[in-house]
């Protein structure tokens, strides 16, 4: 890719991602639209990127991240939902594609339908992520469908390998596909176990802060690299050491490593998010120009309509059935009884996204002395589906929740307010051990008691904090911007005046923006440490 098609991109991802957040629209929308925009506009440089580099270079850290930040214990909770979706689902919309394509089109034989049913069969957990951001939904739907979306690639990318041996001229049966998925699952759940345990030991015993977060950037690619040798599930062993970290990092890394690492994910995360979708809108100009003369633009609309509508469809018809079969009762039934608005939101967030149309264009130009079959048209119509899911779903998914009148549940605030008052009141408990060894001067303690007591009060019993919280927490939090900023000033004119080095602000204006950092994560509770009683 040359440099003025980089540029083209950062400038582009720059003005559309202020238009989303102007427009209140989520970004991958936005991007992918503007992409597409910027493909038809003459003059503009070219932007190719080999797919081996989206799944060598730029999935394996998008995959480690959401799997790191996943809400793992939603995992538990929708196993039955998630496996049913991963496995399940994937075969059934391969199969549905693939008849669909060859009806359609009878020219496009099984083997390439095939290809194409596997495509377009497994969700982007990376595409929903993206838009999940600016919903407001209960955290079980998300781990349902982000779990779902994990995984799912391990069933889609074995069907698609098998395919294309199928067009290649070589024989196989649903025992061998099977055991071949088994194998892929198996194994990449052993190598992402094996670099997990890499990881955490090499954080142990580096307690190093610049080096920690360096660490934490091999990570994925110590999964990914030999899952992709072994022609096993590299996304799977990615998010298997995703999960596996999550639970040691409190533990194994440094305060400030964590800050240091967490701050370059989210942008890194964002960057390449980013990246992916403008490239994938640009990409479909010379889909839709190059290779398909000979079908009429009527034929290509027909057979993307068809193929748009089969996917969503067999989701709708799947997950709706799914949601009548009692053992798969958690999370969206409750007493027996589905919860329909639930169901509903779970079978219309099918988003695919940049990992599907990276699987379209790896696929090889040539085979034997031939050219592949339907290659072009199987790009331009994974290309459809990526819109039709991506922009058409998730665009009306904020309406659909309007509708169904789904809101956020307060799982995580109940789960935060019992963390805060746990850790506060085992914090109190040490405080009197020491009040009683003598070991810190009295007004020392005092003014550590009054603090976590406060704290304490405030979260252990939401019914008593509420009508507390209302009352200050909104006069608390300005007040306490207001003496950040105020203090931030005076650093700027010591700085200013040569009173203080510009290292030395800087260190000190770290600590600020961890208090104003701390002000804002508790003021979503509520917390002041202002004592209720006083």
């Amino acid at each position: 890719m040359s440099i003025a098609a980089l540029a083209v991109i950062a400038v582009a991802i720059l003005v559309l991602v202020a238009l989303a957040k102007r427009i209140g629209v989520a970004y991958p929308i936005v991007l992918v639209l503007g992409g597409i925009i910027l493909g038809f506009i003459p003059g503009i440089p070219r932007a190719e990127l080999r797919p081996d580099l989206v799944f060598l270079v730029f999935l394996p850290p998008l995959l480690y991240w959401e799997s790191v930040t996943a809400p793992t214990s939603g995992f538990k909770e929708g196993a039955a939902w998630i496996f049913q979706l991963a496995f399940g689902l994937v075969i059934a919309t391969t199969v549905a594609v693939a008849f669909v394509a060859h009806k359609v089109d009878p020219a496009m034989g099984w083997p390439a339908a095939l290809v194409l049913g596997a495509i377009v069969s497994s969700t982007d957990e990376v595409a929903f992520a993206s838009i999940a951001d600016k919903l407001r939904v209960p955290r079980h739907l998300i781990a349902t469908i982000e779990g779902e979306s994990l995984i799912n690639d391990a069933t889609s990318l074995i069907i698609y390998a098998v395919a294309i041996g199928a067009v290649l001229g070589q024989v196989f049966t649903i025992g061998q596909a099977f055991e071949q998925l088994v194998i892929s699952v198996v194994a990449a759940i052993a190598i992402g176990l094996i670099a997990g345990g890499l990881i955490v030991t090499a954080w142990h015993f580096t307690r190093d802060d610049e080096l920690q977060p360096i660490i934490s950037l091999m990570a994925p690619y110590l999964a990914y690299l030999p899952a992709y040798h072994f022609k096993v599930s590299g996304v799977l062993a990615v998010v298997v050491t995703g999960i596996f970290v999550s639970r040691f990092t409190p533990r194994v890394l440094t305060p400030r490593a964590r800050q240091r690492a967490t701050g370059f994910w989210v942008t890194i995360v964002f960057v390449v998010n980013a990246f992916i979708f403008v490239l994938v809108g640009m990409q479909f100009h010379p889909i839709l120009t190059e290779s398909l003369s000979r079908y009429s633009a009527a034929h290509l609309v027909w057979l993307a309509l068809a193929i748009c509508a089969t996917v969503i469809i067999v989701r709708l018809l799947w997950v709706f059935g799914q949601a009548l079969i009692p053992f798969t009762n958690e999370p969206e039934h409750e007493r027996g009884k589905a919860d329909w608005a639930h169901v509903s939101v779970l079978a219309w967030t099918g988003m695919r996204g940049g990992i599907s149309l990276a699987a379209a264009l790896a696929l090889p130009l040539m085979i034997g002395a031939g050219r592949f079959p339907q290659r072009s048209l199987i790009i331009f119509l994974t290309s459809a589906v990526l819109l039709a899911t991506l922009v058409g779903q998730g665009g009306t998914l904020p309406w659909l929740l309007r509708l169904l009148r789904i809101r956020e549940d307060d799982q995580d605030e109940r789960e935060e307010r019992l963390a805060l008052s746990r850790i506060a009141r085992v914090a109190l408990i040490r405080l009197a051990a020491l009040r009683k060894e003598r070991r810190v001067p009295p007004p020392i303690l005092a003014a550590l008691q009054r603090h976590h007591r406060s704290r304490w009060r405030e979260f252990a019993d939401a019914k008593e904090g509420e009508e507390y919280r209302n009352r200050v927490t909104s006069q608390y939090r300005m007040i306490e911007r207001e003496l950040l900023g105020v203090q931030r000033e005076e650093l700027i004119r010591l700085r200013d005046r040569g009173k203080i080095d510009n290292t030395v602000m800087r260190r000190i204006t770290a600590l600020l923006d961890l208090e104003d950092e701390e002000v804002s994560l508790l003021s979503t509770t509520g917390h002041t440490d202002i004592d209720p009683e006083k």
